[in-house]
């Protein structure tokens, strides 16, 4: 049926391939497939493609409703006859696409479907493509996942953006650093002189002496200011500092931040959803807290900081980490077989609509008292690990997930 080049060939691509005999079984699947589906290929095997792709029920709904109106009911006993009856009709059509298509031999292309799936429902795109070889028939379908592209292409307006925002700020650093350092260097001047006042008569010494003390602490004023200011921009300008690889367990930067905030933060339930089995990264460790740190501290004090007269007395602050390993991941044009995602979850508040899509930006922030600064960096190191950061929000659920790949590529180590 197939040849071993063919089968090594198919099994190499990054979508999901099905090889279906001509009375519509499933024959063989490649290892995408396993990955997209979330199922084993011995239990896909065998198994129909009808019931693998038939929409599921608000879809099946929509289907039905093409050829017939839907008569809308109270009772539950019509309710059920009336969801049998939309998905009979959506299989119908569905087997009559692929008699149509082995009889015309005319492949067909359903797009942004929901289909039933195995052990659940997904949002895919597939292909259907007749095959005549030697008298037999047979179709090879071709699946992929429906938000794949999109999601591709926020990431990589993301990253524009944040380059053209960091390269203008960096700009603007370094044209405010060097009058900085002409301030400082002038109030390091002003406290030397007032350390050796002139000689002064014993009628006006005292006047003298309370004047000095006056302009060292002004002065003082000045540098720990200008020190404020300096240390500011330097992150903004980020760290020249290049990263100490090394060997990671994920849990190890993930638990020394926790030690570091839950005394901080008493009031918030802090939970651990952890995979222990997790292989360790190539990663800075030092740099990964750094990371962790920012965006626990962020959820913490987002849980903190909200309108206690709104909640329900049963409301409890909680913060949730999770671990997870996901398969044949593309980060911007890298694809991985394996990356690590770490969860950082709060049931706050939530952002705002109009900040969640410029939260990255540096100087942007939701806090009166932020910088702006801490996600810019946080961005910043992910993108040095070569991995992405995502964020969904909506109130009660805030979410924060970091995708890492296990190895880095060979320039990182040069």
């Amino acid at each position: 049926m197939k040849s071993l080049q063919a089968l090594s060939l198919l099994q190499s691509l990054y979508t999901g391939v099905i090889w279906v005999a001509e009375d519509l079984t499933i024959q063989w699947v490649n290892s995408q497939t396993e990955q997209l589906l979330s199922v084993s290929k011995s239990r896909l095997i065998g198994l129909s493609i009808l019931d693998l792709l038939i929409p599921t029920m608000s879809e099946a709904k929509v289907i039905k409703a093409d050829s017939e109106s839907l008569n809308p009911s109270v009772d539950s006993q019509a309710q059920l006859s009336e969801n049998k009856s939309c998905v009979e009709a959506s299989r119908d059509k569905l087997e009559r696409q692929f008699h149509n298509a082995k009889e015309y031999l005319q492949p067909f292309i359903e797009y942004s479907r929901h289909i039933r799936g195995v052990t659940q429902p997904l949002y895919v795109h597939y292909s259907v493509t007749p095959m005549n070889q030697e008298g037999s028939s047979y179709y090879l379908i071709e699946m992929w996942q429906g938000d794949r592209r999109s999601r591709l292409d926020k990431e990589q307006r993301l990253q524009e953006q944040h380059d053209v925002s960091r390269e203008m700020l960096r700009s603007v650093a370094h044209e405010v650093k060097n009058p900085l350092a002409g301030i400082r260097g002038a109030a390091q001047l002003l406290i030397k002189q007032t350390q050796h006042p002139s000689e002064a008569t014993n009628n006006d010494e005292n006047t003298v002496l309370v004047d000095a003390k006056k302009l060292t602490t002004y002065a003082g004023i000045v540098i720990s200011e200008t020190d404020r200011l300096t240390k500011l921009i330097e992150q903004l300008l980020g760290s020249n500092q290049l990263p100490e690889w090394q060997s990671v367990n994920i849990h190890e930067p993930l638990e020394h931040v926790l030690l570091l905030i839950q005394s901080q933060y008493p009031q918030v339930t802090i939970k651990r959803d952890y995979d222990l089995s997790l292989p360790e990264i190539t990663a800075d460790k030092n740099q990964l807290i750094q990371v962790f740190l920012n965006l626990v501290n962020n959820a913490c004090e987002a849980l903190s900081e909200q309108d206690t007269t709104l909640l329900q007395a049963e409301y409890q602050p909680q913060l949730t980490l999770i671990t997870r390993i996901e398969h044949q991941y593309t980060i911007g044009a890298q694809h991985h077989r394996q990356v690590i995602r770490i969860s950082i979850q709060d049931n706050g508040a939530g952002i705002a609509d109009d900040l969640i899509e410029r939260i990255f930006f540096p100087l942007v922030t939701g806090r009166a008292n932020g910088t702006g600064l801490g996600l810019a960096l946080v961005q910043e190191i992910i993108h040095r690990h070569e991995g992405a950061i995502e964020v969904s929000s909506q109130p009660g659920d805030t979410q924060f997930n970091v995708y890492l790949p296990l190895q880095l590529s060979t320039l990182q180590h040069q």
